[in-house]
Parts: C-alpha cells; structure tokens; sequence
C-alpha cells in the first residue's frame, strides 16, 4: 500500500480583494493560481502581497496488487 499527501494552500490576495491557491510556495514568492472575472490568472506574486487563509490535505492511498 502506497500513501501520499497533496496540499492545497488557500489565499487571500489584498491587492485584488480574491482568493485564490498557491501552486508553488517558495520562500519570497510563490506563485498563485485565481479567478477574477471569470478569467484564470497565474502570477507570480510577493508572499507579502497575500495571506494565507487555510490548508487543504487530500490523503490518496493506492493499493498495490
């Protein structure tokens, strides 16, 4: 059996007054994935410019056969 963990960082841009999720976070900026205007954005932002709202963790168990 096989068990791994993805996390999904939820964020509040300031700025643009939305949230969005951190697909990469580094240690001055991350990049964050939003929706504004029904259009999908993906910028590379300072990590000051956003806060982080709450952490998702999806658990996936794989069966080996």
């Amino acid at each position: 059996m096989k068990e791994y963990y993805d996390r999904v960082v939820i964020v509040f841009v300031h700025s643009l007054g939305v949230y969005g999720a951190v697909e990469k976070l580094g240690a001055f900026a991350s990049l964050v994935r939003y929706t504004k205007d029904e259009v999908e954005h993906e910028e590379m932002m300072d990590n000051e410019d956003f806060s982080i709202m709450d952490e998702i963790v999806f658990t996936h168990v794989e069966e080996e056969n």
